[in-house]
């Protein structure tokens, strides 16, 4: 997460001990939870809990989808659920659950 996408805010990433105040004025949302890395999980779950969680802020959905492909969320090997939510109700799920 080191690329710096305009319109983009970071609110939660417990494993880099980033936990700001949300921002309802970035209006798109996405929310993001991985399972712990294999190599360190006993360590992980100590330090941060069961999972990984991301939570990021943007001006635009275009932020949010190149912040997604900048990080391989789609097909990231640790990917429990990532859901984006944006105004007029916009809700986007993956995996896509029924």
């Amino acid at each position: 997460m080191s690329k710096i996408i305009p319109g983009l805010k970071l609110i939660l990433h417990n494993a880099s001990n980033v936990n700001l105040p949300d921002d309802p004025s970035y209006p798109w949302k996405l929310e993001a939870n991985l399972r712990p890395p294999e190599f360190m999980i006993v360590a992980f779950i100590g330090l941060y809990g069961g999972s990984e969680d991301i939570v990021v802020r943007s001006m635009t959905k275009e932020a949010l989808d190149e912040f997604i492909k900048e990080n391989d969320l789609r097909t990231h090997p640790r990917l429990r659920r990532l859901t984006i939510t944006g105004p007029d109700g916009f809700e986007e799920k993956f995996p896509k659950t029924e």
